[in-house]
């Protein structure tokens, strides 16, 4: 037969991929046939998906950000509290109602406590970061162990001097712009005043990235960096758990382990040269950690364990969020670039506290008390979180109490905190930056509830505190010195802004402003 022909020329070599490659495509689609016929039969809401695909909106993933079709998808249900559709092959359950959320995320915590980034039952290091571990006592065991590591008085008095250079460096490298007539990136001043903070305050690391992009840095960018292979490794650890196939797209790689390792070692080696200094940081939590650890007193007392790389990982990318708070504080300027009247109340805030501080210095009691900043942070979180969806598993079959609604172990539950934060059910206004919706008067349970830019119940962001601490800290000293206007971007961003590449919130382009010293503003 003609149509045959073309096969005939192929090189027996061939055959074998093509083979395979069918079969498995036929493998898929019987997977996928079965699960579409059992969501047919569900009493949760069902979408109809295509093969391969899923639902519809998903092809514009690539040019749009997921946040997209998951927003249209929220939007066009709005009289249901949930709704299932299909991701590719994989079947979700989008739960729109906050109290739903709340009575899955917080009371039925141990049915669905796994996360969708849940790392390999075998994998001894991934167990150990927050975001990723499967092992209930393990994950509680970690996070009683990281607390200290999170709480905002960690960086209180003199531990506050290591921030406090952030600053100088950040208003020397904002001069150096301001006088050669060019504009901020807000997204370079963000990473490198956060992530040099994180550096040095945690990890006693003496970093400068004006100067020179270090060793801690290149990692950070290693693992965040936007692209194929990131989106990749996002989605088939979400499909594809526990695949051993699969490790190469690991998201967490064996190069990330082998040098936040050589990191963690070099720095626990400085710090035992050093006799008697104890800086109440990481690294000294990892020896008294090492110390503690009764199965490794043969080791020497600067070997790194498994424990102790997985735990650095969770302060990275789950603990104080570093890698999400430089994003927050980039969002911020560009939001308060648009509203001038809320940079004014800033820096009248800023002022009265440290009148009211006797001080002129920023310090770790003068950021504390910013409370009209902090609101000013929320107010951006519920604009822009920091992820597009938040997903668990079930490890167990549950039925949400008063409803029929029925999960079975092994089922995906996503929620997406840029659609619930955006919906006029909730927030007056929606799309509006309106930091005055966080303030005490306007903060009722509705708003609460409704408010899930740090996740929900147990397995929440632990370190969003000391992570907004940092974001205050930056914005209230710029803010403090300069007025910041709007170069790129003068209009409010939104969901088609997003970079497609990405499984976090961020923006797609360089977010540029201009800085007036206040003094020269005020003519």
């Amino acid at each position: 037969m003609d149509f045959l022909e073309p096969l005939s020329s192929l090189s027996p070599l061939l055959y074998v991929p093509l083979l395979a490659g069918s079969l498995c495509l036929l493998f898929n689609y019987l997977i996928y046939s079965r699960r579409v016929a059992e969501w047919r039969k569900s009493k949760i809401p069902f979408l109809e998906p295509s093969f391969l695909i899923g639902h519809k909106y998903f092809w514009s993933v690539g040019s749009n950000s997921a946040v997209v079709p998951i927003d249209r998808i929220y939007r066009e249900n709005k009289d249901k509290d949930l709704v299932a559709f299909f991701i590719a092959t994989m079947p979700v359950v989008l739960v729109r109602s906050p109290a739903l959320i709340k009575q899955i995320f917080v009371k039925n915590f141990h049915e669905a406590f796994t996360t969708g980034f849940a790392a390999s039952k075998n994998d001894k290091i991934l167990q150990h970061v927050l975001t990723q571990s499967t092992d209930k006592s393990v994950w509680k065991t970690d996070r009683s162990a990281l607390s200290p590591m999170f709480t905002k008085s960690r960086l209180s008095g003199e531990r506050f001097a290591k921030i406090r250079n952030q600053i100088v460096r950040m208003w020397a490298h904002i001069e150096e712009a301001r006088l050669q007539g060019e504009p901020i990136d807000t997204k370079q001043i963000a990473e490198n005043f956060i992530q040099d903070g994180t550096a040095s305050s945690f990890f006693g690391l003496e970093v400068n990235s004006y100067e020179e992009e270090g060793e801690f840095r290149r990692l950070n960018e290693s693992i965040i960096r936007p692209g194929w292979g990131r989106l990749l490794s996002a989605f088939s650890l979400m499909q594809f758990q526990g695949v051993p196939a699969l490790n190469p797209l690991k998201f967490i790689t064996q190069n990330h382990i082998e040098s936040l390792k050589s990191l963690i070692q070099k720095q626990m080696v400085q710090r035992s040269q050093a006799a008697g200094e104890n800086k109440n940081d990481f690294i000294d939590f990892l020896i008294r950690l090492k110390e503690q650890d009764q199965n490794h007193k043969a080791d020497s007392e600067t070997d790194v364990t498994n424990e102790m790389i997985g735990l650095g990982f969770t302060l990275l990318l789950g603990g104080h969020g570093g890698l999400s708070v430089d994003t927050l504080a980039s969002f911020t300027m560009h939001l308060l670039s648009l509203h001038p009247e809320y940079q004014e109340r800033i820096r009248q805030e800023v002022e009265e506290v440290m009148k009211s501080h006797n001080t002129t210095d920023f310090t770790y009691e003068v950021v504390r008390d910013l409370h009209f900043l902090d609101q000013c942070l929320h107010e951006t979180v519920r604009l822009f979180p920091s992820t597009i969806a938040i997903t668990r598993i079930c490890t167990e079959d549950f039925t949400v109490p008063g409803t029929d609604y029925t999960f079975k172990k092994g089922e995906r539950i996503i929620i997406d905190p840029y659609s619930v934060h955006r919906d006029p059910e909730y927030f007056e206004n929606p799309d509006k930056f309106d930091p005055d919706r966080f303030s005490p008067k306007n903060r009722d349970r509705k708003v609460i509830d409704a408010f899930i830019g740090f996740g929900k119940g147990p397995r929440k962001c632990p370190g969003f505190n000391i992570g907004f601490l940092m974001a205050s800290t930056l914005i209230g000293s710029l803010v403090h010195k300069y007025e910041v206007r709007p170069r790129s971007h003068t209009k409010q961003m939104n969901a088609y802004d997003f970079h497609p590449q990405s499984f976090a919130i961020v923006h797609k382009d360089r977010i540029l402003v201009d800085v007036i010293p206040r003094e020269v503003a005020a003519y």
